[in-house]
């Protein structure tokens, strides 16, 4: 077993992480619900199939992080900083991403029921395939290549509620 990966395929449901160092880490198909990772740095890490149901991210650094299928229901990730993140097919069920920064997310396939995507940076996000129900956008920012992937009824409400960058 590589370093990174001895936090892969773990139970960590409700563990303190307060002196952990997570840069780089393998959390991939782990169970991490409701986990407090506030204002931490977790750039380059991997969440991959891991349940992070109920945790607060919020004010979290996650560039350039895997969360691939990860189940994100109910999670806090306001003022979280998302660059290049890969979110393709996450649940976001009831989160909070409010005044988050998704800039280059990939969101695709991505599962936004009820979730409140107010006064976000929506630039270069990509949206394609996503599920859009009770959607909140308002004063998000976007850009021309973020209205070109979600579709006709929800781009009118991204327009309606946010601001073109």
């Amino acid at each position: 077993m590589e370093p990174e990966d001895i936090f892969k395929k773990r139970n960590f449901s409700k563990v303190d992480f307060e002196y952990e160092e997570l840069i780089g880490r393998n959390f991939s198909n782990t169970n991490l619900k409701n986990v407090d990772l506030k204002n931490r740095d977790i750039h380059n890490a991997n969440f991959s199939g891991a349940d992070l149901s109920g945790s607060n991210l919020s004010d979290t650094i996650l560039f350039n992080v895997k969360l691939r299928g990860a189940n994100l229901q109910n999670v806090n990730l306001s003022n979280a900083k998302l660059w290049d993140t890969d979110m393709y097919g996450v649940d976001l069920t009831n989160a909070n991403i409010s005044g988050a920064d998704l800039f280059y997310a990939d969101l695709r396939n991505a599962d936004l029921v009820n979730t409140n995507l107010s006064n976000v940076n929506l630039r270069h996000t990509n949206f394609d395939g996503a599920t859009f129900t009770s959607i909140d956008f308002t004063n998000a920012n976007y850009d021309v290549k973020t209205l070109d992937t979600i579709s006709k009824d929800i781009r009118s409400i991204l327009k309606m509620q946010g601001n073109l960058w």
